[in-house]
């Protein structure tokens, strides 16, 4: 019971701060970049995994994660997914703003396959509300594209495709 209500809390707590996050990432040079289709496909992934973050929509958020990001954080199906995260909506996010950095091709890192890597930015328009994420999207078997990694920027104030590929590389 307290394993659940711990792994609750942190849920509640990514909750809260995901939908807030995001990063916006302009240099894509480093490593070509890759397809158009693909980039395109991974930013539409994002914009929905994001979007899904907001709308407290955590059957489509819990669906859009791997399997392997899931069970990191201690969800071994998506219906426990959804159990710990249900959470009562806060409020109205209708003014909130999603941006998305250019994609950009990551290597595969520790248990990370290669992907795409973005940033995104979630903003209210106060600054208290301004957050940062660097995402790692891969393909699964269908060629659905799922959120793998998602990793806070805190600690940068760099926004860049650089600062994205170092996070997504370093944790």
């Amino acid at each position: 019971m307290a394993i659940r209500l711990g792994r609750a809390a942190w849920v509640l707590v990514m909750a809260v701060a995901l939908p807030l996050a995001g990063c916006v990432a302009t240099d894509d040079s480093a490593n070509g970049g890759g397809s158009k289709e693909r980039a395109t496909a991974a930013i539409e992934a994002a914009r929905a995994y994001q979007q899904a973050q907001l709308d407290h929509d955590w059957e489509a958020a819990c669906e859009a994660r791997t399997e392997r990001l899931r069970r990191s954080w201690g969800m071994d199906t998506i219906a426990e997914c959804i159990e710990v995260t249900t959470a009562p909506k806060p409020g109205d996010n209708s003014d909130v703003r999603v941006s998305t950095s250019e994609a950009i091709e990551v290597p595969a890192f520790g248990p990370h396959p290669a992907g795409i890597g973005l940033g995104m930015t979630v903003d209210s328009g106060q600054s208290t509300w301004v957050t940062q994420v660097a995402l790692r999207l891969v393909p699964d078997e269908h060629g659905t594209w799922l959120v793998d990694q998602v990793i806070n920027l805190i600690e940068t104030d760099s926004t860049d495709t650089k600062a994205v590929r170092t996070e997504l590389e370093r944790e």
